[in-house]
């Protein structure tokens, strides 16, 4: 990044220079581990003629896209690098991505001559319907993306898309393997290229439909969702339990007692063996990722015996709740960062401490989830479902912005918190988010998968496993392989050393083995 460029971070400061100068704004969004951010840094942006255009005819904006996805979710042009001009109230003039400086110049250059005013209208408002999609919709084109030849879904690029495997690995649990393509998508990922057998961790993803030529960051968002569904499976151990090593030790962050969000990527350390120095971290602690995180961490310590690892789960996310977690329930991004009350990290903060509640038999973790949750009710919209972060803001942030993954993810973590609680007021939080994530199916295609899985999850009944003073019990009883039982310790209402399996207002008799309990949930569910 050149020195030589005055940038500005996203705000008031910045827009009003623009409009003090009559001046646009070049937005550029970027991030840590982003491969043609760097490229455009180091070759782009230090030319002696970008250097004049900027300093004298624009204010420059650098927004981190792992900081400001809000911003991201409404400027981004279809990638990183993006470079947006924008006029001085924050509307797009024109959009592109990575740039050299032969191609950026001439850009800069049209929006930029003296005395040159746009005539823009405001966009129309994004239209929010709603109309949730079916479930046999969405499923229907999952199954039209998948690739039998080489396990994923999409064509040309390959991304993991780790909402859409959740959902098989839902399916899979209640019996519907429907052909394997969980399996064989699971194991293409390992045997092929998007997985790193020589350190662990999974790359990003593919730029070939056959999982060749990866791009090599790591991101601690996606090791946690992919490794959870893994765990669920219980397939590729061997690269499971690497890559948890992996998170342990490039993530993880002693000083703080939490982790670093992802791990640059580099060619040139990838292209050779032995590996030399690693590439660098961004040490940028994330409450949606660490909650993320956390999660798949006693997930493992169940799965694999280790409850270390869960250790370093309520770490983590007491970090988050103490310092993170405003008393109004709104989280913040990151510690100290300007984006607070994001959809998204309501609803990964609000599950995680719900599922610490669960394994711990702390229900200070479930109070904590209900004042995340409540929080996020004021993102309510009238068309239906939520918003992905609280209203106001420069330019298109004004904007209400309807997203289906926040809404999925919130219905999900609401539908926990109310199973736990037996609480009317989460259980309608669930299911309106679950109507919003719904009516954006359209949009997302095979993704909308996570609308699919929520839907399916609501329609279910939910089956209760109380466990007391029997740890290898609880352990157990996290790896029954049914997405809709939930499973907590207490300390009252079993007597110890048994489980009890409740279904609303039915009871099982309370037993000692998980060969019993796996009768008694089967016997709910009947």
């Amino acid at each position: 990044m050149s020195q030589d460029i005055e940038w500005m971070p996203w705000g008031e400061a910045a827009f009003g220079k623009a409009r003090e100068l009559g001046r646009p704004v070049l937005l550029h969004i970027g991030a840590t581990w982003c491969h043609w951010c760097h490229v455009m840094d180091q070759g782009t942006y230090p030319d002696p003629r970008v250097v004049s255009m900027l300093r004298e005819r624009f204010v420059a904006i650098r927004v981190d896209t792992d900081h400001r996805p809000d911003i991201n979710d409404r400027y981004n042009q279809g990638g990183w690098p993006t470079c947006a001009i924008l006029d001085a109230e924050g509307e797009v003039l024109v959009g592109r991505l990575y740039m050299p400086p032969h191609e950026l110049l001439p850009l800069l250059e049209s929006c930029s001559r003296p005395g040159q005013r746009w005539a823009l209208g405001k966009p129309d408002a994004e239209v929010l319907v709603d109309a949730p999609a079916a479930v046999e919709q969405v499923w229907a084109a999952v199954r039209k993306a998948y690739d039998p030849w080489h396990g994923g879904f999409g064509e040309l690029e390959k991304f993991p898309h780790p909402g859409v495997l959740d959902w098989l690995a839902d399916r899979v649990e209640r019996g519907d393997d429907d052909g394997g393509m969980l399996a064989k998508t699971l194991d293409a990922m390992v045997d092929k290229g998007l997985y790193d057998p020589h350190e662990g961790g999974f790359f990003r993803y593919a730029t070939q439909d056959d999982w060749a030529q990866v791009h090599y960051e790591k991101l601690g968002e996606d090791q946690a969702r992919l490794l959870r569904v893994y765990l669920r499976a219980g397939r590729q151990r061997a690269a499971v339990e690497r890559s948890l090593q992996w998170v342990i030790r490039r993530l993880w962050r002693d000083d703080v007692h939490a982790f670093a969000g992802s791990m640059d990527a580099d060619e040139a350390h990838y292209a050779h063996l032995p590996r030399g120095e690693p590439p660098p971290v961004d040490s940028t602690v994330v409450a949606g990722w660490n909650a993320q995180l956390a999660v798949t961490l006693l997930r493992a310590a169940c799965a694999l015996d280790r409850p270390g690892l869960a250790e370093m789960a309520r770490a983590a996310m007491t970090l988050v709740r103490e310092q993170f977690v405003r008393d109004d329930g709104a989280v913040h991004r990151t510690l100290g960062g300007e984006a607070v009350g994001l959809l998204e990290d309501q609803a990964a903060v609000a599950d995680a401490f719900a599922q610490l509640a669960q394994y711990t038999g702390d229900e200070a973790w479930l109070v904590a989830a209900e004042q995340v949750l409540g929080f996020a009710e004021s993102l309510a919209l009238p068309e239906g479902g939520f918003r992905d972060a609280p209203g106001g803001g420069l330019g298109r942030l004004a904007y209400a912005r309807r997203l289906l993954p926040g809404n999925a993810a919130l219905g999900e973590a609401a539908w926990r918190v109310a199973t736990l609680t037996d609480t009317p007021r989460w259980r309608a939080l669930a299911e309106a988010a679950s109507r919003g994530a719904g009516a954006e199916a359209d949009r997302y295609g095979f993704m909308a998968a996570p609308a699919g899985a929520l839907a399916e999850r609501l329609g279910r009944r939910a089956v209760v496993v109380k466990v007391a003073a029997n740890d290898a019990l609880l352990r157990g009883a996290w790896g029954i392989a049914d997405p809709e039982l939930l499973v907590r310790r207490v300390a009252m209402g079993v007597p110890p050393g048994l489980a009890l399996a409740c279904s609303g207002t039915a009871c099982a008799r309370p037993v000692s083995t998980l060969d019993d309990l796996r009768r008694q949930v089967a016997s709910l569910r009947g």
